[in-house]
């Protein structure tokens, strides 16, 4: 059978599996998503878009920006999208905002949010719905809606199902931390909307949930776990979608999983559509890349026909098909959309047949292992005991790692291999090594995950190296702190660096007070660096400190100089700009920087301080940093002003 061609295939199969008996398994079908792509300036732009919605042609695209609804239009789904257009009145108006348009299949059905600000300066909203004859005429005059009969300005997000009998909103205050997801039924388009309830606890578990679509075929829901609430574990960002499925239209709802990369990200990724055919998802991110704060953004949905990870489709995949014909809940459930529809037929050979005989190695598959640690091509400043961490793939229950000196031996290597490159099978998704690594070595590894029924996913190839004794010691590179999230999640910036905030003594500021909480354009190295605000009017220190839980040894490999970055503006007042150093036993001695003008340098400057000049301090045994402006000697007032740091380093000489 291996020289048939697709369509023959499909005959033969069609024709056997009728009077074949079939064992049943219990795999979801899964699905990836393939890079996002930024909709383009006719899209987005620097006022920020959101809440997208396609109709079913995929010929007109309405989205939210600068509290008002919009639309583009495109004469295929081939073609790029026109300039947008503002809807006007009598959507649109002065006296509202705005927001999450969703229109019926044939677009004569318009619902969407209306939001105000009371005399109490509280947020309240509601769902308005519209209508026009045709896709040419004008919007008649909106109507509010109370979908939950109580009369209060609380329901918003409206997300109608594709045959226009469901209606889904969010309920609650979600700026203020909570919103649950609701659905009301009518029987007929006609029909008046029934009483509204609870989409279910799977759903409904957490601190606050919102903005969910569902699919065309209506077994699958993407929706947001909010950025002002506390986010559902397992998440990426501090704003992440999420995805449910249910079996059928009148099942429940399951528990939710994160999306996960490439769609979610470090940075707020939210309010999710899917196309009506199921082959693309719209959403809106913060990432880097875009026009705006917000931008519109699509990313392929792709069935994960590889059902035996061998990174091809061919007769082993088409084998385990047949066999799971007729059964519901199965990996090979693949058609008509991505995530299946409850049973493996007909459906679902046409798409394995439209990947025959091609590699298909997604760079995404939730099925391998991720977001290896250390990242790839990172380098590690020490030699011994190196943790290696991953997040499992989405069927994992077992892991086989790989590691070794040599990219070709690591990437072909099975459990059969007897030259120590297999490190055997784990039941955790973390390998601590245990040799000592050559100094500038670079070291390959690799995840293989085993699913509950023995099934083997390769993972992809990862590396890093051991630094050489040449290399710099990163201090901090401030890489690792959210730029995105919950405002209290302890991987904000001013949890490590503790800054004046609460404190009437210290007049100074870590990261910018609304997200990006770092600051992601003004960089010397990486993605971020640290703002720091500093405000001497009333008393004349303002300082940051970063304290160590355990004391760290600054004389390793020989290194002698501290190394910064820090960039200034031309308004910025010119105080004295500091760096302090404490030890275990509490001795600290802090160092000027010569120039006092530095902090009105508009540019990158490093600045290099000899270990030798913090005399008194053990540099066996550092505890606290200190980074500060103003004169520690005088009682004077000083000015204030925004400096950025960045790459604080040790080095074995002076680096220029």
């Amino acid at each position: 059978m291996c020289w048939l061609n697709g369509n023959r295939m499909r005959l033969i199969v069609v024709g056997v599996v009728a009077a074949m008996t079939v064992s049943g398994g219990d795999v979801k079908a899964d699905f990836t998503f393939g890079e996002p792509i930024n909709l383009g300036p006719a899209i987005n732009s620097d006022r920020g878009e959101a809440d997208s919605w396609l109709l079913a042609d995929g010929l007109e695209l309405y989205f939210s920006s600068d509290s008002d609804i919009w639309m583009s239009t495109r004469a295929t789904p081939n073609d790029q999208w026109q300039p947008r257009e503002n809807l006007g009145m009598p959507i649109n108006t002065d006296q509202y905002s705005e927001w999450e348009p969703t229109l019926s299949s044939d677009g004569l059905e318009l619902y969407f949010t209306r939001g105000y600000y009371d005399s109490d300066n509280v947020l309240k909203f509601n769902i308005w719905t519209a209508k026009r004859v045709t896709r040419a005429d004008l919007w008649e005059q909106p109507v509010k809606l109370d979908l939950l009969r109580d009369g209060k300005a609380n329901e918003g997000a409206p997300a109608l199902s594709a045959d226009g009998l469901e209606l889904y909103f969010t309920h609650g205050d979600v700026s203020g931390g909570v919103g649950q997801i609701y659905v009301t039924k009518r029987e007929t388009i006609e029909s008046p909307w029934g009483v509204a309830v609870s989409v279910g606890s799977a759903v409904n578990d957490h601190g606050c949930q919102a903005f969910s679509k569902t699919s065309s075929d209506g077994l699958v829901m993407v929706f947001d776990d909010y950025f002002f609430c506390s986010p559902r574990p397992g998440g990426v960002g501090g704003v992440d979608i999420w995805l449910t499925r249910r079996a059928t239209t009148d099942t429940d709802w399951e528990s939710p999983v994160n999306l996960g990369l490439p769609v979610n990200s470090a940075f707020s990724d939210h309010t999710p559509m899917i196309s009506m055919d199921g082959s693309t998802l719209y959403f809106t991110s913060t990432r880097p890349g875009g026009y705006g704060r917000d931008d519109l953004w699509q990313a392929p949905i792709f069935p994960v026909v590889d059902f035996d990870g061998d990174g091809s489709v061919g007769l082993n995949d088409l084998t385990l098909m047949v066999d799971s014909w007729g059964t519901n809940n199965t990996r090979c459930d693949i058609g008509p959309m991505p995530w299946g529809d409850g049973v493996v037929d007909a459906a679902d050979l046409d798409v394995l047949m439209a990947y025959w005989d091609q590699v298909v190695d997604f760079p995404y598959d939730p099925r391998r292992s991720s977001n290896p640690e250390p990242a790839v091509g990172s380098k590690m400043y020490v030699d011994t005991g190196i943790s290696l961490r991953w997040t499992p793939g989405r069927d994992a229950a077992e892991h086989d790692v790989y590691f070794g000196e040599d990219s070709v031996t690591v990437e072909q290597a099975d459990i059969t291999e007897t030259t120590g490159v297999y490190r055997g099978r784990q039941d955790i998704s973390e390998y601590t090594t245990t040799e000592v690594l050559a100094f500038g070595q670079t070291f390959f590894w690799r995840v293989d995950e085993v699913d509950a029924d023995g099934a083997v996913i390769k993972g992809h190839l990862w590396s890093f190296t051991v630094a050489d004794l040449s290399d710099s010691f990163v201090v901090d590179n401030f890489e690792n702190y959210i730029a995105e999230g919950d405002m209290f999640d302890p991987d904000q910036i001013y949890f490590t660096w503790i800054d004046g905030y609460d404190d009437d003594q210290n007049g100074s500021q870590v990261g910018y007070a609304n997200p990006p909480w770092v600051e992601m354009t003004i960089v010397h190295g990486g993605l971020q660096s640290m703002p720091f605000f500093y405000d001497n009017s009333n008393e004349p220190i303002s300082r940051t400190f970063r304290e160590w839980p355990d004391p760290q040894d600054w004389t390793v490999r020989g290194v002698q100089v501290l190394t910064l970055w820090l960039y200034g503006k031309q308004d910025n007042s010119a105080d004295p700009f500091y760096v302090g150093l404490e030890d275990s036993a509490g001795n600290r001695i802090v160092i000027t920087h010569p120039d006092p003008a530095v902090l009105t340098v508009n540019n990158w400057q490093q600045w290099s301080i000899p270990l030798a000049d913090f005399t008194g301090v053990d540099m066996t045994s550092i505890k606290i940093m200190y980074i500060g402006v103003g004169d520690p000697t005088t009682t004077e007032p000083g000015g204030s002003g925004l400096v950025r740091i960045d790459d604080i380093e040790l080095h074995r000489s002076s680096v220029q």
